[in-house]
């Protein structure tokens, strides 16, 4: 249960905010209207019915549901595998899967009661539509940082060891 500790806090903490970040946007900003925030940063209210970037929102609405149901599924039971073989040393891995974990939820909090994410982070370069980074949220930006800190500790924090 000690291996655990850490990655369900993350992963709570992940949910709690990226639920309450959605909540948010939606009860304050009408669909499809934006804030600017910073001259490269707006945030905007829109509906994201696909994954990331928008792929498979093309697909029937029971045909995404099952493979966000299949893609949930497995992504829980690799994190738990990951987990259970950790060692003592590998809490930055925990807490990556903590990350990956409560974005993978959070996100599928949405997609199973909703039929969409909020997306609202909307990075640009200054307006430029020609460098506009898709809108996501807490969890997409959990689930990322999480992959990275993984490279991180595979690829520089382990090759000393």
């Amino acid at each position: 249960m000690n291996k655990l500790r850490t990655p369900i806090i993350v992963a709570a903490i992940v949910i709690i905010l990226d639920q309450l970040s959605k909540w948010l946007v939606v009860k304050t900003i009408p669909l499809y209207d934006k804030i600017p925030f910073l001259p490269f940063l707006d945030i905007t209210h829109i509906r994201n019915p696909g994954a990331a970037f928008g792929i498979f929102s093309d697909l029937p609405e029971q045909a995404r549901l099952i493979l966000f149901a299949v893609v949930l599924i497995t992504a829980v039971v690799v994190i738990f595998y990951f987990l259970k073989k950790t060692g003592p040393l590998d809490s930055l891995l925990r807490f990556s899967l903590g990350l990956i974990l409560g974005g993978a939820i959070g996100n599928s909090i949405d997609r199973f009661r909703l039929r969409y994410v909020t997306d609202f982070i909307d990075f640009h370069w200054f307006g430029d539509p020609a460098l506009h980074w898709p809108p996501f949220n807490i969890a997409d930006s959990a689930i990322t940082i999480g992959v990275i800190l993984i490279l991180i500790d595979t690829f520089i924090t382990k090759r000393g060891k």
